[in-house]
C-alpha cells in the first residue's frame, strides 16, 4: 500500500532538548511492507511490518516500525487530504498533508488493523518509491515548439498554468480540457480556428489568452458556463471574429478585455454590464459606434483607434415602438424585478432572449419595441488613459434605445444626451 502525499515530521522531544522540532513540509510516499528480520536466539525469521516514508532528499526512505509502535492516528480532517500518525520510537509525528482523500482513508485503515490482523493482511515488499512519486508536482508548462508538444500521453493534472504558443495547433484537445485545477491557458499564435464549448467547465480558468489565432466566433455556450464567475482576463486579439453574443455580458468579473485587430462591427449592447471591467482595448476593428452603456463603466484605460466611426451627417433615430407582445412584458418585468434564470429553469431560447433586453437611459428594459438612437459619448470621460481616434477627436457615437416617446422628448431636450 502506497500513499503519495505532503508529509512533515516532528520530533516531540526537540523542544526539551533546544532542537528543531519540526521539518519542513516535503513531497514524500508513504509505504506500509515487510521486511525480513532475523530472530537469531529462536533462530527462526518473520516479515516485520514497517512503515516506509521517502522523500527526495532520502530516497531510499526512512523505517518506522509499526508493531507495538503506534501510539495514535488523528483522522478528523481526512476528507481535506490530512492526518497525524504518532509513533512511540522514535517520538516522531508524522503531519501528512495534500493527499488523496479516499487513498488516505485506506492508508489509514491499515495501519489501524492491530498488530493481528496486520500480520494477515498481504503486503508488498519495502523497495524506495519512484522519482515520479517523490518528485514536486508540475504546476507550470511552456511549449514553443512543434516538436516538443507532447503526444500519446496526459499532461500532469496538477497544472494550472498552460502555455502552448507557435504550434500550428489546429484544435483544443480534450485532455488539456480535463486538467481541472487550470488558471492560466495560453494558446497565442496558433491556427486554432474555434473554441471548443467543453471550456465552459473550467471553473478554476482566471486568464484565457487566444490571441494571433484564426477564429471567426465566440460561442454562446461559454457564456453561459461556470466561466464566467472565474475569468479575470481574456485576449482576443489578432482573430477573425465579427460579433460577439449578447450573453457576453455574463462575465460579470472580467477585468481586462483585449479585442483588437478583429473584424468587429459592433459591441455587445449590454457591454456596460461588465461591471468589473477596467482594461478595454478594440482597436483595428470595423466598429462604426459605440454602446452606449459603456459609459456606465469605471474603466482604468480605453483604446478604440483606428475604427471608422460614423461622421455626424450619417446619424439618424429609428422608431420601432409597437405594442409588446406578451413574451415582451414577462422579460421586462423578470429584468426589471431581477429576478434570476438559467437554462436549468427555462428552456435556452428563453435565455438568449432575456440576455438580449435593453436598457433605456431610463433604467426601464425594452425589447424588439424599442427606439434606436445615436447621440455622442466623450471618450475622455470613459477612463483615466485613452487612445482615440485621434486627439482632436473627443466625441465618440454611440447606440442606444429608448422605451418610449417620452424618453426620446427627454433626450432631445437634454445637451448631455442623458438625463440620468
Amino acid at each position: 500500500m502506497r500513499l503519495n502525499c505532503e508529509v512533515s515530521i516532528v520530533n516531540r522531544l526537540g523542544p526539551s532538548f533546544s532542537m528543531r522540532n519540526s521539518s519542513k513540509p516535503a513531497r514524500a510516499s508513504l509505504a506500509i511492507g515487510r521486511k525480513e528480520s532475523s530472530k537469531i536466539a529462536a533462530g527462526t525469521a518473520e516479515k516485520t511490518v514497517f512503515l516506509l516514508v521517502c522523500t527526495a532528499k532520502e530516497k531510499n526512505g526512512a523505517r518506522y516500525k509499526i508493531k507495538e509502535n503506534l501510539q495514535q492516528v488523528f483522522s478528523k480532517f481526512v476528507e481535506k487530504g490530512k492526518a497525524t500518525i504518532r509513533l512511540k520510537e522514535p517520538p516522531h509525528d508524522l503531519l501528512i498533508n495534500k493527499a488523496d482523500p479516499s487513498s488516505l482513508k485506506s492508508f489509514l485503515s491499515i495501519l489501524k488493523l492491530g498488530d493481528k490482523e496486520l500480520q494477515k493482511v498481504k503486503l508488498m515488499g519495502l523497495t524506495p518509491a519512484k522519482a515520479s512519486d517523490i518528485e514536486k508536482p508540475k504546476t507550470e508548462m511552456t511549449i514553443t515548439r512543434r516538436c516538443d508538444y507532447p503526444l500519446g500521453k496526459p499532461f500532469p493534472s496538477t497544472l494550472n498554468k498552460l502555455s502552448i504558443s507557435n504550434c500550428a495547433l489546429l484544435r483544443i484537445e480534450a485532455r488539456i480540457l480535463q486538467i481541472k485545477s487550470l488558471a492560466c491557458l495560453n494558446f497565442a499564435n496558433n491556427q486554432l480556428k474555434e473554441i471548443p464549448c467543453r471550456m465552459a467547465r473550467l471553473s478554476t480558468l482566471s486568464e484565457l489568452v487566444l490571441h494571433g489565432n484564426r477564429i471567426r466566433e465566440f460561442p454562446t455556450a461559454l457564456c453561459n458556463g461556470v466561466i464566467t464567475s472565474s475569468l479575470r482576463l481574456l485576449d482576443l486579439s489578432q482573430n477573425e471574429i465579427k460579433l460577439l453574443p449578447v450573453a457576453f455580458s455574463n462575465f460579470k468579473n472580467l477585468v481586462h478585455l483585449k479585442l483588437d485587430r478583429n473584424q468587429l462591427h459592433m459591441l455587445p449592447v449590454n457591454i456596460g454590464k461588465l461591471s468589473s471591467l477596467r482594461f478595454l482595448s478594440v482597436s483595428h476593428n470595423q466598429l462604426t459606434v459605440l454602446p452606449h452603456s459603456l459609459s456606465k463603466l469605471k474603466l482604468e484605460s480605453v483604446d478604440v483607434s483606428e475604427n471608422p466611426f460614423l461622421h455626424q451627417n450619417n446619424w439618424n433615430i429609428v422608431n420601432k415602438l409597437a405594442v409588446p407582445s406578451l413574451q415582451e412584458c414577462s422579460g421586462i418585468a423578470v429584468k426589471k424585478h431581477r429576478w434570476s434564470y438559467s437554462s436549468e429553469i427555462i428552456p435556452l431560447s428563453l435565455c438568449v432572449f432575456l440576455d438580449g433586453a435593453k436598457q433605456c437611459l431610463c433604467g426601464n428594459y425594452c425589447f424588439a419595441s424599442c427606439i434606436h438612437h445615436i447621440v455622442t459619448i466623450n471618450i475622455q470621460q470613459l477612463a483615466h488613459a485613452v487612445v482615440s481616434v485621434c486627439s482632436t477627436q473627443n466625441h465618440i457615437p454611440a447606440e442606444g434605445f429608448l422605451c418610449s416617446r417620452k424618453c426620446l422628448q427627454r433626450l432631445q431636450s437634454s445637451r448631455t444626451g442623458q438625463w440620468r
